[in-house]
């Protein structure tokens, strides 16, 4: 019963971050008419944020997540400000490409 409950919890946690990203991508997509491929890389990001304030500066859960929402804030308005205002004359098709690669930018190669 205790394997079966701890299915139960772990299935309605992993469908609960699905859902959050689909929402991410249909907010996205409705705001600027633009499928956006490098929001799993923000998603890597605000999860290494809540492991690096949990693990490496010590905070509570809670404070982690709190750390790496400011943490995302201020990460996206560094974003905004650097790249995204100078994509607005940019087709549709650069604008994804961008995206693409900045997120593949980020991703550091395993040793």
């Amino acid at each position: 019963m205790v394997f079966f409950l701890s299915l139960l919890i772990d299935g309605a946690l992993a469908g609960a971050i699905y859902a959050l990203i689909a929402l991410a991508f249909v907010l996205i997509y409705k705001a600027s008419r633009m499928i956006n491929f490098a929001i799993g890389e923000w998603i890597m990001w605000g999860a290494l944020l809540v492991g690096v304030g949990t693990h490496t500066v010590g905070l509570t859960p809670a404070a982690a997540i709190v750390f790496a929402c400011v943490g995302m804030v201020a990460l996206a308005f560094v974003f905004s400000r650097l790249v995204l205002r100078g994509m607005t004359r940019l087709p549709t098709i650069g604008a994804i490409m961008i995206t693409l690669g900045l997120g593949r930018s980020c991703v550091v190669p395993a040793r």
